[in-house]
């Protein structure tokens, strides 16, 4: 069984009910900082967005948080833990959720914001270029796409501590390079923060805890300029 198997069959179920709180203080208290809604007040992309795609949604609180915020009603979210879908079908019954993996998503639309936080680090290697185009697939053209991750010194991976018996590992790198790399992503802007950190203020970064989000523009051709 791979990882994302294992996250899919119960690990994802897992990692939610450990979270289960925290993620509820984020919903509920204003005074946390939730890095996505303050990148997309900082860079004000609200316009021609008309629908929002979260890729590792958990219960759906960010993608609620952020519908509200930029007055979208057309709000979807994918995530591997069956019992987040479901708390989050309970809480926020206008969202459609759906329990899958990011190698398989199961959404033909295309999205104008797409957001994917959390999520590339716990991927496992096998599948992270199909999870890479998958994403691409999702993303509009001219659409806006948000990934928040690690970004550490040096490509690494750790030993995936809740589960010490299986070959499970957190890979840390600058996944929004992989999206740049294709020609067809520009990156807007980024902020980073350490994992875990609730307030915006500047902080010293450590490399194994550093955190990024970055915002990427998508574009099929406006980034390839003519020459002669």
């Amino acid at each position: 069984m791979n990882q994302d198997s294992i996250f899919f069959m119960g690990e994802g179920d897992n990692w939610f009910n450990r979270n289960t709180k925290a993620l509820e203080n984020y919903d509920n208290n204003p005074t946390d900082a939730d890095w996505v809604s303050d990148l997309i007040d900082l860079i004000r992309i609200k316009k021609d967005i008309k629908n929002i795609l979260d890729l590792g949604c958990a219960n759906g609180w960010r993608l609620n948080k952020v519908g509200k915020k930029l007055e979208i009603t057309n709000l979807v979210g994918v995530d591997a833990s069956k019992d987040a879908i479901q708390d989050g079908k309970n809480r926020y019954p206008h969202l459609s959720l759906y329990h899958s993996l990011l190698a398989d998503i199961p959404i033909q639309d295309n999205f104008d914001l797409v957001l994917v936080c959390g999520v590339l680090c716990c991927i496992d290697r096998q599948s992270l270029a199909k999870s890479i185009a998958e994403i691409d697939r999702v993303t509009s053209d001219g659409g806006t796409l948000i990934i928040g991750d690690f970004l550490p010194d040096f490509q690494q991976c750790r030993k995936y501590h809740h589960l010490p018996e299986e070959n499970i590992y957190t890979y840390k790198q600058d996944y929004s390079q992989i999206f740049k790399s294709m020609g067809i992503y520009r990156e807007v802007a980024r902020i980073a923060c350490n994992y875990g950190q609730k307030d915006i203020s500047i902080n010293l970064l450590d490399s194994s805890s550093q955190w990024v989000f970055t915002v990427l523009q998508k574009s099929l051709q406006n980034f390839y300029p003519e020459v002669p």
